[in-house]
């Protein structure tokens, strides 16, 4: 379980694609430290174990199911991925509960520049409307953030300065497919109603 608050923006430096297996080697220096092998380390919002680790290298392994509602299929080397260490039982819980059990891909419309923050206009399938709500919460490339609008094809999320800066997010463009994951709270609340 993670919390959406980014540890660190880590960088692809390997790649290597075998069948419907990946491996991944992600530069890394805070996460680095403290993990240790089969630790689950949040990799753009995807749950992911770590292999091993060496000379400032972390090394995954990716799955078919898990490329197949992620981007980390096309993932290059050189790419900037938000690093998130599992919470431990101690940690503050500072954005809302987030698995890594990333549900799809969405592709981010457009970001609107304001004098204080940026706004990210979001699309978002049919399928998932009902797993949003105004004013709710929301997993974007494993960051939490909250629901500002929602519109007929697409919702908004406002982005302040310091989340910018310090997470993949200051490197999307419009047309960028981002991890999403739905409120885990909220997705159990609609799948118990009769």
């Amino acid at each position: 379980m993670f919390t959406g608050i980014i540890k660190e923006v880590g960088r692809v430096q390997s790649l290597e694609r075998r069948g419907s297996l990946t491996k991944l080697g992600v530069k890394s220096k805070i996460v680095y430290q403290e993990a240790r092998s089969s630790d689950s380390i949040s990799l753009n919002g995807a749950c992911l174990t770590l292999i091993y680790k060496e000379n400032g290298i972390l090394i995954f392994e990716a799955v078919e199911p898990t490329l197949k509602v992620s981007n980390l299929k096309r993932l290059k080397r050189g790419d900037f991925v938000n690093l998130e260490p599992s919470l431990k039982v101690q940690d503050k819980l500072g954005g809302h509960f987030v698995l890594g059990h990333t549900e799809a891909e969405v592709k981010l419309r457009r970001i609107i520049k304001y004098k204080d923050y940026r706004r990210l206009e979001i699309e978002l399938p049919a399928s998932f409307r009902k797993f949003i709500l105004e004013n709710g919460s929301v997993a974007l490339e494993g960051v939490s953030l909250t629901v500002k609008k929602i519109l007929p094809r697409y919702f908004n999320v406002d982005i302040i300065p310091f989340t910018y800066e310090n997470t993949n997010l200051k490197y999307k463009r419009a047309g960028s497919w981002l991890n999403i994951e739905f409120d885990y709270l909220l997705k159990q609340v609609i799948s118990s109603k009769p």
